[in-house]
């Protein structure tokens, strides 16, 4: 399987893929495919055709290319529980699994075959090109769709049959790795537009805009939710059926010329961004949180992060190990050897387990949410579904660069010496070692946590720890902090800093005594943060409905030196406080307001309310028609006839509204008045002057009535 695929159970392989239409599939593959549908239900070993297996409920198929098979692997008990022969076409190509429940594909990305898997029987029951070589398969919460980013084609297809379903949808390629959310929605990367567009049952939806057209985007699916990095602008977007959150990142993360390597799934909240140079970030998408750790592994090449629990996983494809960061500790632990060096390391969270497989290699790992790892022999035989017969293994298949059919000898085997992952070579082998940081920012401050780095014997001994901004110079503001060796580490705090989009960069030195007897440092990596995190979305919004407006009042979002735009159809506003008063909207009909929280770091998910100005009637009567009839006018004029109230008749009536009109003198009462008023009565519906209803006539609208609205 090529390193550069990706490693979630949902995804495909992102890059230029080719896509053969279903008219089109005779003509465009080779004798070679055709063989294989001729033997895609062959399986080695299996016995006879009616038998049934049961695989774990927690387990995950992994790739073993070396044996020409995929295995079951049983994540609670480490074991492997299942196994079926692929089909020999496919042997020794890319092999890429997709899973999905009781949807197991294989797709061969060197050819565009897809072939599907019975769990039951550990067996191919089916194969079927679909595409060109690295086509995006993709299956999650029951749906499966296939995508050429090449041609910008989707295609939703049954994951049974392997068919399309429907007709094909075309966006403007090349497309980004794309991803199904936990409701079997697909989301699908438009670089070229600034967009994703979601598809819902094979239907495209309306697209969401994630950044300007041309900006490099890329997608992970976060507890079940699509979030977008867009390293052009260095922001997040957290796409949620209530709304969409911007979270402002990092300005290094627009450094990444080539975009930012992400997971395609990530099992919690938290995503973590392999940025340029190594830099590694953590969002928390549930609060708005960025966090920057150093990293300090020079012209190492790694693949795209993943977190389980507390922990960051690495792949470093250089060393072939896996690094591992604990977020609790704030400190590397000791490293994982998972391949050879320069060696293919693939993973994915499943069932709230991290799988690490070298689809070459004789041994998997799978670790559990507590960093918990068991070690999983691949090529065990006496299992359901194993070969009669031993494939046989290729012979130095790593041309000296250590064995590929085995867990990895040589540099990258598991008697090799871990690295540190840290510093880089000394100028001075005496220096002490530097501490290991990771920066926050939240209420107008950054703060940096730090390790410091156990020291081996023979070293200047460390006196303190410094503060350092990015050109090696003291902060101002951050007192120097004295530990003893043993500390576990420390905090420093700078604060009163603006609550904008500039990122604070740091460093921490342990500082110490060289031979010349002055103090020196001895510096960490970079890392840095905003001063602040993006607020959480408005709570309890109300709007009270008044004349042509609202009264909107809310509770405060979480977060620091918060302002809250309010938007309407036709409008805009903003307000620093929890209440604000809108005017300008239509009377006798219903508004969306809403309300979204924003400061330096990022905006909140819009929360709406529905404001409805139906017209408040009032029961009111008639007065001065002693003298003659009081004529109901079908407008707000002295002229027509819409009904006639007898004179000396008082009545209840129905005022509806209040508008201004033509001006208008009774001679009962001497009083002139331009306001009228809008009636419903026994004797006809229509207009009457105020001097002729008996309203208080204290201001306009008086009465807590509304303006009429024309």
């Amino acid at each position: 399987m090529n390193g550069d695929s990706s490693s979630a159970p949902a995804a495909g392989r992102s890059g230029f893929f080719r896509y053969f239409g279903r008219d089109r599939l005779t003509g465009q593959i080779t004798a070679g495919l055709v063989g294989v549908l001729c033997v895609s239900a062959l399986v080695y070993g299996v016995g006879t055709a009616s038998a049934r297996y049961k695989l774990a409920d927690v387990g995950a198929w992994l790739s073993a290319s070396a044996k020409g098979m995929v295995v079951h692997a049983n994540g609670l008990a480490g074991k492997v529980d299942g196994k079926a022969a692929v089909v020999p076409q496919m042997r020794g190509h890319n092999i890429k699994v997709v899973q999905d429940g009781t949807t197991v594909l294989l797709v061969d990305l060197d050819t565009g075959v897809v072939s599907r898997i019975d769990p039951s029987q550990l067996k191919i029951t089916g194969s079927r090109p679909v595409g060109g070589p690295g086509l995006q398969v993709l299956a999650g919460a029951g749906a499966a769709y296939t995508v050429d980013a090449v041609k910008g084609a989707v295609q939703r297809i049954d994951p049974l049959h392997l068919t399309p379903i429907g007709p094909s949808a075309t966006l403007t390629a090349p497309l980004g790795q794309a991803g199904i959310d936990a409701d079997g929605a697909l989301w699908v990367p438009v670089p070229q537009t600034g967009e994703v567009v979601p598809f819902r049952e094979g239907g495209k939806g309306a697209p969401v805009a994630a950044g300007k057209p041309g900006d490099r985007l890329a997608l992970t699916i976060a507890a079940g939710r699509p979030v977008i990095v867009d390293s052009t602008s260095a922001t997040a977007l957290i796409v949620r059926p209530e709304g969409t959150q911007r979270i402002n990142l990092p300005a290094p993360v627009a450094e990444a010329r080539h975009g930012v390597k992400v997971p395609a799934v990530a099992d919690g909240q938290i995503v973590p961004i392999l940025g340029a140079g190594g830099a590694l970030y953590l969002l928390d998408t549930g609060v708005g949180r960025v966090e920057s750790v150093a990293l300090r592994v020079p012209n190492h090449v790694f693949e795209p992060p993943h977190v389980l629990g507390p922990r960051v996983y690495l792949p470093d494809r250089t060393s072939g190990r896996l690094l591992v960061f604990n977020t609790d500790r704030n400190a590397w632990e000791r490293p994982l050897a998972a391949t050879r060096p320069g060696g293919t390391i693939e993973m994915l969270v499943r069932d709230h387990m991290l799988w690490v497989n070298d689809p070459n290699g004789a041994i998997a790992f799978a670790f559990d949410a507590n960093g918990g790892v068991k070690r999983i022999r691949k090529y065990e035989d006496k299992v359901p579904g194993g070969a009669r017969r031993p494939l046989p293994v290729q012979q130095n298949p790593g041309g000296g660069q250590g064995n590929r059919n085995g867990s990895g000898g040589g540099r990258g085997g598991s008697n090799a010496v871990p690295p540190r992952g840290a510093p880089p070579v000394k100028k001075d082998p005496s220096a002490p070692d530097p501490p290991i940081p990771a920066a926050s920012g939240d209420n107008g401050s950054v703060t940096v946590r730090f390790t410091p780095a156990a020291q081996p014997q023979g070293v200047y001994p460390v006196t303190r720890f410094v503060l350092l901004d990015r050109s090696g110079g003291p902060v101002a503001g951050a007192s120097p902090a004295a530990f003893p060796a043993n500390s576990p580490g420390g905090t420093f705090r700078v604060g009163g800093l603006t609550c904008d989009t500039t990122t604070h960069i740091y460093k921490v030195a342990a500082e110490y005594r060289g031979k010349d007897g002055r103090p020196a440092y001895s510096e960490s990596g970079e890392v840095g943060a905003t001063a602040c995190t993006a607020p959480g979305p408005p709570r309890a919004l109300t709007a009270k409905p008044v004349n042509h407006g609202a009264d909107l009042t809310w509770a405060r979002s979480s977060g620091y030196d918060v302002t809250y735009a309010i938007a309407w159809p036709g409008g805009s506003d903003t307000a620093t406080g929890t209440a604000k008063s809108i005017r300008g909207l239509a009377n006798g009909t219903s508004h969306t307001v809403q309300v979204t929280a924003r400061n330096g770091a990022g905006e909140s998910t819009g929360v709406t309310t529905t404001v409805n100005l139906a017209y408040p009637t009032r029961q009111i009567r008639n007065q001065n028609n002693g003298q003659t009839n009081t004529i109901i006018r079908p407008g707000p004029r002295r002229s027509g006839e819409a009904g006639k109230i007898p004179q000396g008749e008082i009545i209840t009536m129905t005022v509806v509204c209040q508008v201004q009109g033509e001006s208008y003198t009774d001679t009962e009462s001497n009083t002139t008045s331009t306001v009228w008023n809008k009636v419903q009565t026994k004797y006809g519906d229509g207009y009457l002057n105020d001097t002729l209803v008996a309203t208080s006539k204290n201001g306009y609208p008086s009465d807590g009535l509304y303006e009429c609205q024309s």
